[in-house]
């Protein structure tokens, strides 16, 4: 799930391989994606890959439209507690199947799919990545066929859109094909899969692009487009080049600094859409220099947010909505971010016992103010962000070096951010629409336990945080979130940097392309093309 700290995008080098014109007629239309996927089961997929793989071949029990209001997909309504779906006391939710949906080998979908996608997901024989939100549910029964009944541990109300939900990157699989195997690790589905989703896969070239068909039984209705091309190409440069030959029609999540470029392709057009990604530099608590709030406080004041953001990203992401990357529609601007002001900043260290030593850099009880700043190489922002801050760093006499790592590396279980060896990390966080932020900041999932990878406990911050989850009204929950912004603001485990916007080049014949909230997939089932 996008919970998971998954990566935005990432860029690597790779072999280009010559491609021929991809349109295929009116009704084909040809994706750039940036990495293959290491199989087409979402239950073993992470960020991008299981939502892009999700959207496409299968289905939720809800989704989130546009405008991030959640709305029903397999299940006919969103349970609430007006409608019935949502017990009184907050733990219990009942989600009602839509009848004749069925599976693309014409078996139909019934609440036996839905509980054993559930427990697939729940084994440990089975290499899922994360198991956030499910790990809430105490129990789980189908009454009938077509209806299926949670019962949580403790009220939950995210759980609404994290169980088969917008955001889980969890649809529901097939029973009648995995239920009988021991696990799903390797199974042939994970090549050949049988979804419920707007299409089908129709082959799949190894190393090169993946084919999809129209699902003609699909209950939503058969795709305007029937057929979807999605070579593979790692490069942003051999994207560009590609939508500028016509041989790709379109592409997503490109990197923001090539913004005048995308804009000049010619018969395309961009969409650039804030989403529930952003960047920030994370503090290591458990350090005994981080461990200081004057010093993160220093570190913040230094750097120029506004002026970085608008140079490397050309205006593209926002440092004055960073906290809106992370609390979506519980965004309070009010909760401000410390302002550039490295006078203000110098002055502080000074205070804390920070003199300025031989090559301008502090000492402290001769110790040296010397810090290392760790982050993922492949993302070419990424780098510019480290380089310029640890410059901006230099001058008010902080040694900021940088540490890059493999980005499979930096993210691994046994990785730097994970296991806490790290001082100050950079990194893009990808968070969920629901703006329950209990992954990142509740004490019970400090590293490595969980993602919560700055080690930051608070109990007030615990306390609301529990408080904005066993409500299901939306303005309780706001309240919650918004003094837990607050706190955030004045305490630092986190210096936010920018709020990251999504960056696609569709054609400008694409009708029904909805701005994405966390995949530009969601509305693929509505898109179609015109005449130019």
């Amino acid at each position: 799930m996008a919970a998971a700290c998954i990566a935005l995008c990432a860029f690597a080098a790779c072999t280009h391989v010559t491609r021929g014109p991809q349109s295929g007629g009116s009704n084909t239309l040809t994706v750039a994606i940036q990495k293959e996927p290491i199989a087409l089961n979402p239950l073993l997929l992470e960020g991008v890959s299981a939502y892009t793989f999700s959207e496409l071949l299968y289905s939720y029990l809800t989704n989130y439209d546009s405008n991030g209001h959640s709305v029903p997909d397999l299940a006919r309504d969103v349970p609430t507690p007006e409608n019935g779906g949502v017990s009184k006391d907050g733990k219990r939710l009942t989600f009602h199947l839509r009848r004749g949906v069925r599976w693309q080998d014409g078996t139909p979908v019934t609440a036996a799919d839905v509980l054993f996608t559930f427990r697939a997901i729940m084994s440990p024989a089975n290499n899922v990545p994360e198991r956030i939100g499910y790990d809430e549910i105490a129990s789980i029964a189908a009454p009938d066929p077509y209806t299926v009944a949670i019962t949580l541990k403790r009220p939950y109300s995210a759980i609404v859109a994290l169980f088969f939900g917008g955001d889980s990157n969890y649809p529901i699989l097939p029973s009648h094909l995995l239920g009988s195997k021991p696990n799903i690790n390797n199974d042939a589905f994970n090549a050949s899969p049988v979804g419920s989703g707007p299409y089908r896969l129709d082959r799949w070239e190894r190393g090169d692009r993946l084919a999809f068909a129209a699902n003609n039984t699909y209950y939503a209705g058969r795709p305007h487009i029937g057929h979807l091309v999605l070579p593979v190409i790692a490069n942003d440069s051999t994207t560009i080049d590609e939508l500028q030959s016509g041989e790709i029609d379109a592409a997503f999540m490109l990197d923001a600094s090539r913004i005048d470029q995308l804009r000049a392709i010619p018969r395309h057009r961009v969409v650039v859409t804030p989403v529930p990604y952003f960047y920030a530099f994370g503090f290591n608590l458990n350090d005994p220099i981080l461990n200081d709030l004057t010093v993160r406080r220093a570190f913040a004041l230094a750097i120029d947010r506004r002026g970085l953001t608008q140079k490397i990203t050309h205006g593209v992401y926002d440092p004055d909505t960073a906290m809106r990357g992370l609390f979506t529609w519980a965004f309070d601007p009010s909760a401000k971010l410390p302002p550039y002001d490295p006078a203000q900043a110098a002055a502080l260290l000074t205070k804390d016992g920070w003199i300025p030593g031989p090559g301008g850099i502090r000492m402290k009880q001769g110790r040296p103010l010397h810090l290392e700043l760790s982050f993922a190489i492949g993302e070419g922002i990424t780098t510019r962000f480290a380089t310029a801050v640890a410059a901006e760093e230099h001058a008010i006499g902080i040694d900021l070096s940088l540490h890059q790592y493999d980005r499979t590396q930096f993210l691994s279980i046994q990785g730097p951010m994970i296991q806490g060896h790290y001082q100050i990390t950079l990194y893009d966080y990808q968070a969920t629409y629901d703006p329950d932020v209990s992954w990142l900041l509740a004490c019970d999932q400090r590293g490595p336990k969980g993602f919560n990878d700055t080690r930051f406990c608070n109990a007030r911050v615990d306390a609301l945080l529990a408080q904005g989850a066993s409500s299901y009204d939306r303005s309780t929950r706001a309240a919650a979130y918004r003094q837990i912004q607050h706190i955030l603001a004045d305490q630092l485990p986190y210096a936010f940097l920018c709020q990251i916007s999504e960056v696609d080049v569709i054609p400008e014949n694409l009708r029904g392309f909805a701005p994405p909230l966390l995949s530009p997939f969601n509305s693929i089932a509505a898109w179609r093309l015109v005449s130019s």
